[in-house]
């Protein structure tokens, strides 16, 4: 019933309790002396003003019960006979237990114990304002007048049509009549404005006689007294409560532009319901609200949508004039409880700010501020394609967006470039493609390879170092680790010393025509030797050789980019090292020294590795950017959280095939991004024959 025909009732019925007094009377003594009048007094006011008849909280039952206990101190103590005693023990039990519980509670009722929703429900069924005052009231009358005095009949009469009246199908009949505007619709008339949240969010409770059902997703319009302005809006939430469906009402500068400058010829503060637009997508693109709990980084929504969304998803908040984007990293499951014993379930879902796009950069910067709760969440709109600069490519695009992942390739070498994951999720294809990117960007690639599978990825490519150098670069290996192994003064240093000088020229020889060379790939082949030791000195030599060509001739003016395939074997981390350790150790110290000056002689290491905690970290953090397919271990998670945050790396185990993250210095945008790798064409050749094609789609990775 509205607060209206609340204060009518009160007066009105007052006004006739006076007059029922004075008609008995003669006088207003009654008013000051007479307990019956106190009573039905607040009787009145508690239930028609304060308005308790339908539903009390713990702490209405504590008011309630101190209110009556005061009130029975005003009878004499004459007239404190058994019945007395028993209301007085009733508004204490009442206010001592209703106060407890306002002190034990800490949730929803419903998920509270047993004891306590027992006592909170029987509390607050007799200690409502009409159970108690009532009793009161027929006390004193009976007590007062006896049970057939005129008098008596006159006031359970006022007693019982205020009763009746106060019936919510009753109120809201005689509330109909006199409002027929209200309560009898127009054929598109839906409810009436209550409540207002976060300014944008509308609480309408419906109408029982209307005409028209509203559903998720229908549109309405309404006027505001409250600033005499003209809203459309749409239906994110209906439920039930107190007896009453209601629907939530999400208002937007959007979709009022939608609906342009209609008329408005309907009575403020009632809701209609209007058509649907044909010319907006924007039902297909809301996501939900944003929630509490949100911060300037990572957002919290609720779900509330026709589109279906998955980790990874681009969503897009006005904050202000500014579209803010968010990656959508995890969702969750929940359930509200509320005070009427209903529950309502709901998923909330979290998003990782990524920033303003901007065109001109083709990246996004970080905005310093968190949106409105209740906000509205929409899916990402499509961009302009950004222009791609000559030393760039386009590895991926975030999912279902055009939104692209730009590399700077230069900057990925020289910068060191990581690419982790587990065996399957599309790293090696995605690494043979980039490879290929920097390659044509007039940058030398050697590839340490151990498999021999680039061999048969790669067109016409050729091992760095000859079979005939690299036998003689293992026999003077072999010569020089006899000599080490005898005692000091029984090495013959000038041998040793002469198989050094075999080892440097091999090398250099080798680096130097490559890098003079047309062919801008080369692999190194680490040779089919058993011996371990020979081998890793072997790779030391190499990377040594690399390194003094670097700092004394500057590669002849070129760009080196060396990538480590496997590096977990070539690389590892001290305590993955084997029986070769003190070989290990001097091979990975080798490629370390590269990576800490590499970028000051411009060359630089591509790290791909499916076994992150086995790496020598030592040459993984100086890797300044990271691509990230699928991980699953606790050690690689726990590396890669410097670089990624807690939020990405709870995504790492469930990141799809042919997705990763990708952040570091190397891309535009420093913030990290979930991006899908596109289908990659790649061929299978042996030799310098090709074989048979592999393709998977005719979009591959573009500069």
């Amino acid at each position: 019933m509205s607060k209206k025909y609340r204060l009518i009732l009160m007066l009105l019925s007052i006004i006739t309790l006076l007059s029922i007094g004075f008609f008995f009377y003669r006088d207003f003594s009654f008013v000051t002396d007479e307990f019956w009048f106190t009573s039905g007094l607040l009787l009145l006011v508690l239930l028609s003003l304060i308005d308790q008849p339908h539903y009390s909280t713990d702490s209405n039952i504590f008011v309630n019960s101190i209110t009556g206990f005061l009130s029975l101190l005003l009878i004499p103590p004459s007239d404190r006979n058994v019945i007395y005693i028993l209301f007085v023990i009733w508004t204490l039990y009442l206010g001592i237990c209703s106060y407890i519980i306002l002190w034990k509670r800490k949730n929803a009722l419903n998920a509270e114990t047993n004891f306590v929703q027992f006592f909170s429900r029987l509390n607050r069924e007799i200690g409502k304002p009409e159970v108690i005052f009532s009793a009161f009231f027929f006390w004193a009358i009976v007590s007062k007048f006896g049970l057939s005095s005129e008098k008596f009949n006159a006031l359970f009469c006022f007693w019982l049509v205020f009763m009746i009246l106060n019936v919510p199908v009753v109120a809201k009949t005689i509330e109909g009549i006199f409002d027929k505007t209200t309560y009898i619709p127009t054929d598109n008339m839906v409810g009436t404005i209550l409540g207002v949240q976060a300014k944008n969010i509308f609480l309408i409770k419906l109408i029982d006689n209307r005409k028209v059902k509203m559903h998720l997703f229908d549109f309405v319009q309404f006027r505001y007294s409250m600033d005499n302005q003209t809203r459309y809006g749409i239906v994110v939430d209906v439920y039930n409560l107190d007896q009453a469906q209601w629907i939530k009402v999400l208002y937007t500068k959007e979709i009022s532009e939608i609906f342009g400058n209609e008329e408005y010829n309907g009575i403020d503060d009632v809701v209609y319901k209007v058509d649907t637009p044909t010319n907006s997508n924007i039902v297909d693109r809301l996501v939900g609200i944003v929630s509490e709990n949100s911060t300037i980084e990572k957002i919290r929504f609720i779900y509330n949508s026709k589109a279906s969304i998955e980790e990874g998803e681009l969503v897009e908040i006005y904050i202000g004039n500014h579209k803010v984007l968010y990656q959508i990293v995890q969702g969750i499951t929940c359930l509200e409880q509320l005070e009427n014993k209903n529950s309502s379930g709901y998923i909330t879902g979290e998003a990782i700010q990524l920033g303003e796009w901007s065109h001109e950069k083709g990246s996004f910067n970080q905005f310093g501020w968190v949106p409105n709760i209740n906000a509205p969440v929409f899916l990402s709109s499509s961009i302009e394609e950004p222009e791609i600069e000559e030393n760039e490519v386009v590895i991926g695009r975030i999912p279902n967006t055009n939104y692209p992942v730009i590399l700077n390739k230069e900057t990925a070498v020289t910068h060191h470039t990581a690419i982790l994951g587990v065996t399957g999720a599309g790293k090696s294809v995605f690494a043979r493609k980039l490879i290929n990117e920097i390659a044509a960007d007039d940058t030398k690639v050697i590839i340490v390879d151990l498999t021999g599978e680039y061999q048969t990825r790669f067109e016409n490519i050729h091992n760095i170092v000859s079979e005939q150098d690299a036998e003689a670069a293992f026999g003077a290996i072999e010569t020089i680790a006899l000599e080490k192994a005898k005692f000091a003064n029984q090495q013959d240093q000038k041998l040793i010393s002469n198989n050094e000088n075999v080892l440097k020229r091999t090398f250099y020889s080798a680096i130097k025509d490559f890098l003079g060379g047309a062919d801008n790939k080369a692999i190194f082949e680490i040779p089919d030797i058993s011996n371990n030791a020979n081998v890793l000195e072997y790779t030391r030599w190499f990377f040594f050789s690399l390194f003094k060509t670097a700092k004394t001739k500057k590669n002849f003016g070129k760009r080196v980019c060396v990538v480590l395939e496997e590096a977990h074997t070539i690389i590892p981390e001290v305590n993955a090292m084997g029986v070769s350790d003190y070989a290990s150790r001097a091979t990975v110290n080798s490629i370390a020294q590269i990576a800490l000056q590499g970028r000051k002689y411009n060359i630089g290491f591509i790290v791909i590795a499916q076994r992150t905690a086995n790496v020598s970290k030592t040459v993984l953090t100086q890797c300044n950017s990271i691509i990230a397919f699928q991980e699953l271990d606790k050690t690689s998670n726990e590396f890669l959280s410097s670089y990624l945050g807690q939020e990405y790396i709870r995504t790492l185990s469930s990141l799809k095939f042919k997705t990763a993250i990708a952040t570091g210095k190397a891309f535009r945008s420093t913030a990290p991004m979930i991006f899908e790798v596109p289908n990659i064409k790649e061929n299978m050749y042996e030799g310098e024959n090709s074989n048979q094609s592999s393709a998977t789609s005719d979009n591959e990775m573009t500069t």
